[in-house]
């Protein structure tokens, strides 16, 4: 009987040690920010931006919008777009910071802007639509609005 009971012993060892094995090869890592994750968010910035980019109405909201909605449009946006990031269990991804900020963020951010303002300019709604400086901001920040959840959006899910 103990010839066996060693047996046994020895065998749930060596399961064990092949669970644990199992366990760590199939550990998923948080995902740390790389090259993949900003090219998904200018996929997902481009995607959700450019619909927008060619309504009437958007160029019309951009007009009409004082300098202190926008500011606050920009405010309301960041403030989505970090608590997505830092809070949602979306994804698994590494918090990374920079100067206390999530370099996701941070990215997302600058992609989302650069795109939207890029667009604006590219496709020529800045003279189509007759934009003064402060409108041609407006215009940029409404539309990096649409930007910021398709880079966030496409990033998240993997």
């Amino acid at each position: 009987m103990s010839e066996e009971l060693k047996q046994l012993n020895e065998r749930f060892e060596k399961l064990s040690e092949q669970i644990e094995g199992l366990e760590k090869r199939f550990e998923k890592k948080p995902d740390k920010l790389g090259w993949d994750d900003i090219a998904q968010e200018i996929i997902g910035a481009l995607t959700f931006s450019l619909p927008f980019l060619f309504t009437q109405e958007i160029w019309d909201i951009a007009k009409s919008l004082t300098m202190e909605r926008a500011v606050g449009i920009l405010i309301l946006t960041l403030s989505i777009a970090y608590l997505f990031i830092t809070k949602a269990k979306v994804s698994n991804i590494e918090r990374e910071e920079l100067f206390h900020i999530p370099k996701r963020l941070l990215t997302v951010v600058l992609i989302s802007y650069l795109i939207s303002a890029g667009l604006i300019y590219l496709y020529g709604i800045n003279r189509l639509a007759e934009f003064s400086l402060t409108q041609y901001i407006s215009a940029t920040i409404i539309i990096s609005t649409f930007a910021v959840i398709g880079a966030i959006a496409v990033d998240m899910v993997k």
